[in-house]
């Protein structure tokens, strides 16, 4: 599908038309890409409860997209809890890490692993176009902080429950 509206370097949003080198439809791309992977994640996933939060995951991306556009506030301290409890059932499951992980390992956590650093990514540019723009909604940043979190110890279950072990860096140790 194509409408031919942007061939001039505009794009709509809600508040009118705006050029697509803006911070803000630069941001809603990252949003976009962020989305994008954690989709791949889930169609490599065979676990019910990863596929189950991170589909509710990407719903509230959405609403995070729609936060920046309008100045609505749908990402609220309570999906921000929800995160934070999410994220605390999978370090149960997985039990304390040490040192540094080296990302990768099964594809399924190496999947997670790339939607964690997309989403981190995510993080910094909003930190920086939210100096640029006027956001309303800024627990938008901190639920990229903990959505990220919550992708890191899934990482570390997805290998878990694949058998796989992780690999770690240990400062100093290799130079």
């Amino acid at each position: 599908m194509f409408t031919r509206t942007g061939d001039k370097g505009e794009t709509s949003v809600p508040k009118g038309r705006i050029g697509k080198d803006s911070p803000l439809v630069n941001f809603l791309g990252d949003v976009d890409e962020a989305n994008s992977f954690i989709g791949l994640a889930i169609s490599r996933l065979p676990w019910d409860d990863m596929r189950a939060d991170l589909e509710k995951v990407q719903l509230d991306l959405f609403a995070l997209g729609e936060d920046w556009s309008t100045g609505s506030e749908k990402i609220t301290m309570e999906k921000v809890k929800w995160l934070e409890e999410r994220t605390v059932a999978y370090r149960k499951e997985s039990g304390p890490v040490k040192l540094f992980v080296v990302p990768g390992g099964s594809e399924e956590a190496s999947s997670l692993h790339v939607a964690r650093a997309v989403v981190r990514r995510l993080e910094r540019n909003a930190v920086k176009y939210s100096k640029e723009l006027e956001i309303a909604n800024k627990t938008t940043i901190v639920y990229l902080n903990r959505l990220s979190s919550m992708l890191f110890a899934m990482a570390i279950v997805a290998n878990l429950r694949k058998g796989v072990r992780e690999r770690y860096y240990d400062i100093g140790k290799y130079f």
